[in-house]
């Protein structure tokens, strides 16, 4: 007997990191639509379908005789799956638009929304997978304007070789600009999110538990940035991070912190995915 398929048992005969369908919309001036397709998560493990059939044979959201497949809702007023991870929605504000799914096959693959500064969504209870599908922005009054559909995998990217470096023993404990615009031409960065960054850090903590974060040049973000903790006290760690590219004044920008002025951080630009051809959605 053929020993059967289980939801984290990678797949390899389908594409690398493929998405397929799962467009977002503006369904209402608080809701959000990921239209039926599938994807795989961002560690290429598992697939998330949408309005299909998982490997359990259950499709959700269940189909509807007369509509066939449905999308999924993300109702930014609630917290947690198909909602917010966290808080409330603000106003004028850029989010990120995830489908997130349990690679264990007990949760339903669901929408959720997270500040488009943090690296991955605050993933509810159950949850271990997750990938980007665009973005959606909010009006001063916190209702949706337009949804981006980035597919990040049929972005251009760009790699340098040797790696440029963009920071040399930093040390300032309130967020301080890492200049980029040596490194990542103007003309890319012509938009807000619209470079997705890979940096080679090189952090050495003074104390155990000690951070250094990231986030856009231009962002006010606090919480759910990405973030490398130390784990041994002045001893280096080396870690690849992602980090949305911020903009100023039309150069790419991003900014950094650390927990004490005895930390120290190298950074180097490793390459990055130039994700401007965006598909805007009203």
């Amino acid at each position: 007997m053929a020993t059967p398929q289980v939801q984290n048992d990678p797949i390899y005969s389908l594409p690398h990191l493929y998405i397929s369908g799962l467009n977002v919309s503006v369904a209402s001036q608080t809701v959000l639509a990921i239209a039926p397709g599938q994807a795989r998560d961002s560690q290429d493990n598992i697939d998330m379908p949408v309005g299909f059939p998982n490997l359990q044979g259950v499709t959700l959201p269940a189909p509807v005789p007369s509509l066939q497949n449905l999308p999924l809702f993300i109702n930014s007023a609630v917290n947690g799956a198909n909602g917010l991870d966290q808080g409330t929605l603000a106003a004028s504000t850029n989010y990120g638009v995830w489908l997130i799914g349990d690679s264990r096959g007990y949760k339903p693959v669901a929408g959720i929304l997270s500040l488009a500064s943090s690296p991955f969504p605050l993933l509810p209870l159950g949850y271990d997978s997750y990938r980007l599908l665009g973005f959606a922005n909010s009006d001063g009054a916190s209702h949706f304007l337009v949804a981006q559909v980035v597919q990040v995998d049929d972005a251009p990217g760009f790699f340098l070789q040797p790696e440029a470096s963009v920071l040399t023993g930093g040390n300032q404990t309130t967020f301080t600009e890492i200049d980029l615009s040596g490194s990542i031409p103007d003309n890319q960065v012509a938009l807000p999110n619209t470079v997705i960054l890979i940096l080679d850090v090189t952090f050495t903590p003074a104390a155990i538990g000690d951070v250094v974060q990231f986030r856009p040049h231009g962002s006010t973000a606090t919480a759910n940035l990405p973030t490398i903790v130390g784990l041994v006290a002045g001893q280096p760690q080396q870690q690849f991070i992602i980090v949305v590219c911020g903009t100023d004044t039309g150069d790419a920008a991003i900014d950094y912190l650390v927990t004490s002025a005895s930390d120290s951080v190298n950074v180097s630009l490793f390459g990055w995915y130039l994700v401007d051809d965006l598909t805007w959605v009203a």
